[in-house]
């Protein structure tokens, strides 16, 4: 038989079709699985916003699950002093052992194995590892796949409106920074582009150095406006879960530098021309000497130079085509429930940058408002009535 892994143990948590209806906890309560959760590809526990419904009161709790092959690999891995881990609520592990002492107040221990064991014709390898978590949902199909999924002109014209909206609503909060930096547009284009440079974990930090050393004052020198950056960044701390050592923030300041000395970055985006050759142009002068990675660069665009733009009024129409950041994990969990699990991405949205931000916004507004099985999303009333 297959060694079972911490992988097979969180796909049977994932997939109602491997998890056993009759849970407990291992005091004994019932425990009915409303949702496992968001299985969580980054830093942190395994899933977020898990509900669970304990004892036959059906009090219902929300909070993160994390999973282990042995209840004292908690401690080993010192999750109990992780911030990260406080708002656990149940503690799902293969095997039994004294509950880690360090769970957060109230956190459930539940032995799963005990449940998958009793079922003599379970087999580990009966489990395509390969399917979790996109390609294989809590749920059956969703009704936005019925109604767009298999109409890709339908789809892209779904996600492009989607796209724009997000566009604007950047565009009129950026009017807003604009106005309240008394027209000094130079200092709040330089504040997104380095607030987009701080990812999703370091933004507030990064527009922190942007504001501590503001573009009036940075040195036209490459190697002083790095050091000015980094000593500037030496006050921060610094969120380093999940980046490779040349990904740093660091190494992002630095880069920062080089894309606000060594390129035209700034009088490129004043351009009021947003065709691909354009967009293509302006990419590869942010990109300049490998200053930052093609796919942040299409994100700095569609996210700060082109609702710049409209917020200047140097354009009125979004442009149908912008080039193609990376799928973060809101896109491609977005795009398998609307598209389903055997969709080509390519023929959907993942060569346009629009459609990208399409799908982050559908995310936004509908996929993190409603429960897990899509009941009572109302995007389908509002795009197809």
């Amino acid at each position: 038989m297959k060694p079972i892994t911490e992988r097979h143990v969180q796909a049977i948590w994932y997939d109602a079709a491997l998890r056993p209806k009759n849970l407990t906890t291992r005091r004994g309560s019932e425990v009915t699985v409303v949702s496992p959760g968001e299985w969580n590809l980054e830093a942190g526990p395994d899933f977020r916003n898990a509900v669970l419904e304990i004892g036959k009161e059906r009090r219902r709790v929300v909070g993160d699950v994390e999973v282990h092959l042995c209840p004292s690999d908690w401690d080993f891995h010192r999750h109990g002093v992780d911030p990260n881990y406080r708002n656990v609520i149940a503690h799902v592990t293969w095997g039994c052992g004294p509950v880690p002492g360090s769970l957060p107040a109230g956190a459930l221990s539940i032995w799963l194995g005990r449940f998958v064991t009793a079922d003599t014709a379970f087999a580990p390898e009966q489990i395509d590892l390969m399917a979790y978590p996109y390609a294989r949902l809590p749920s059956g199909v969703r009704p936005c796949e019925e109604k767009i999924g298999h109409d890709p002109d339908l789809a892209r014209q779904v996600l492009a409106e989607a796209g724009r909206h997000r566009l604007r609503m950047k565009a009129r909060r950026m009017s807003g920074r604009i106005c309240a930096a008394q027209g000094n547009r130079r200092q709040v284009f330089y504040e997104e582009v380095m607030t987009a440079l701080g990812y999703k974990k370091n933004q507030a930090q990064f527009r922190r150095v942007a504001e501590r050393v503001p573009i009036g004052e940075l040195s036209a020198n490459a190697d002083v406006a790095r050091t000015m950056l980094l000593t500037a960044g030496g006050f921060e701390e610094w969120d380093r879960t999940g980046y490779r050592p040349h990904n740093t923030p660091e190494q992002r300041l630095a880069s920062a530098a080089e894309i606000f000395t060594r390129t035209p970055t700034m009088e490129m985006s004043e351009s009021a021309d947003f065709s691909s050759a354009a967009c293509r142009e302006l990419i590869k002068a942010m990109c300049g000497e490998g200053y930052m990675g093609k796919g942040r660069a299409a994100a700095v665009l569609a996210n700060v130079v082109v609702p710049f733009a409209l917020a200047e009024d140097r354009i009125s129409l979004i442009p149908d085509w912008l080039p193609a950041e990376d799928l973060s994990e809101p896109v491609r969990l977005t795009a398998f429930r609307m598209f389903g699990r055997d969709h080509n991405p390519a023929a959907f949205y993942a060569t346009n940058g629009l459609l990208i931000q399409g799908l982050l916004q559908i995310h936004r507004d509908y996929c993190l408002q409603v429960h897990p099985d899509c009941t009572g999303c109302e995007l389908i009333h509002y795009t197809f009535v």
